[in-house]
């Protein structure tokens, strides 16, 4: 019973999305120019795959997003107001549910995208009697669901986020009813607190005048946080060059009338440092993206022919295009202003390439490539 509440949610939260105008179709690929029909299938099959894992990733981060919140909040915001305290539980409860669910999301739903998306292409193969090349096939198939991921991985960012608000207020509605009783001051919730409270460092206790500056800032910058998927779209914004097509087809997506509501700027001179902050990361963002288009770029090459993917780097020719792309990512880094912060992003990303199950990260010279790419970024 539990499963099928849980299938339901995640129904409900595919309903309003009309995922097949944002899959991204890679025109290279000639088997959809063979068979246009192909392409309403590959929709199907990367709806199917998001479905397949969004409940349980979505009622996980919910459930530990709400539990944390829902402790610190009753306890911090004591003698605070019933807005306030609702106001920073959804602030701190959608940005926990949401980057959860975006970190335990993303591999399974790679995994899943490749499954469906193999099994339509061999069923498609099967009905036109047609032989598709195991390499070939994998290539493709890998292509299509990394076009693809950050659709997926921000729809069920998306599920979490407004999941977890609902929830959150149906935790807080008993301590908000207890609050609002009359003759019920609010020292009675701390009586029945004091136990528990007693234990806590002093700085850590609530007071009765409510939270210190200091205090509220670690809710307010809750509001503040950048989203993956917002600095993935203003990164893009910025980026010199032409949209690509998956990019354009993520943008579309976050600025539909589904996107989460974002937190509000901060008026005034604090306002102005804010911004500066979110453009310095907007153009982290951006040059971090352009190393991920290497590393792309890398796999494509790599994954050409299996004769290529077994060799050793030292066996390829001088200013091969391998060659030119580990050197343009390190250029990327070196002139970057945030060089730290881009070199420790693409490094995140290349180990996790190393330890993936992908063929990229496991033949030699994708292993090889790979490891000279983290070498040059010292």
């Amino acid at each position: 019973q539990q499963q099928q509440q849980q299938q339901s949610s995640a129904d409900a939260a595919l309903q309003g999305i009309n995922v097949s105008q944002y899959v991204v179709i890679n025109q290279s690929i000639g088997l959809f120019q063979q068979y246009p029909q192909l392409r309403q299938h590959v929709a199907a099959a990367i709806n199917q795959a998001i479905k397949d894992i969004i409940a349980p990733v979505v009622e996980r981060s919910v459930t530990i997003a709400c539990i944390t919140t829902r402790e610190l909040i009753l306890k911090d915001f004591l003698f605070e107001p019933d807005d306030a305290m609702k106001t920073a539980a959804h602030m701190m409860v959608q940005n926990l549910a949401g980057s959860l669910a975006l970190v335990t999301c993303k591999e399974p739903l790679r995994h899943s995208m490749c499954n469906q998306l193999r099994g339509i292409i061999q069923k498609m193969a099967t009905f036109v009697n047609e032989v598709v090349d195991q390499v070939t096939l994998d290539q493709h198939v890998q292509l299509m669901a990394a076009e693809n991921l950050e659709l997926g991985c921000g729809l069920i960012e998306k599920a979490a986020t407004e999941k977890a608000v609902r929830d959150m207020d149906v935790a807080l509605e008993v301590a908000l009813l207890h609050r609002r009783q009359p003759g019920s001051p609010f020292s009675d919730a701390l009586l029945h607190l004091q136990n528990s409270i007693r234990l806590l460092p002093e700085a850590l206790r609530p007071r009765r005048g409510g939270l210190l500056a200091h205090q509220k800032r670690v809710y307010d910058d809750f509001s503040r946080l950048p989203r993956e998927r917002v600095a993935a779209q203003q990164a893009a914004a910025a980026a010199a060059g032409p949209l690509g097509a998956s990019d354009q087809a993520l943008r579309a997506f976050n600025e539909g009338p589904n996107a989460p509501v974002q937190g509000q700027g901060v008026a005034g001179a604090g306002g102005a440092q804010q911004q500066g902050g979110m453009a310095a990361q907007t153009e982290a963002r951006a040059v971090l993206d352009k190393c991920a288009q290497c590393l792309a770029k890398a796999e494509e090459v790599v994954l050409r022919s299996q004769q290529l993917a077994a060799s050793p780097l030292a066996s390829l020719p001088q200013g091969h295009e391998l060659a030119q792309l580990m050197m343009q990512s390190r250029a990327l880094v070196l002139q970057s202003p945030a060089r730290e912060e881009v070199a420790a992003g693409f490094a995140q990303k290349l180990l996790r390439r190393l330890y993936d199950s992908s063929k990229f990260g496991r033949c030699v010279l994708g292993v090889e490539w790979l490891g000279a790419c983290l070498s040059s970024l010292n």
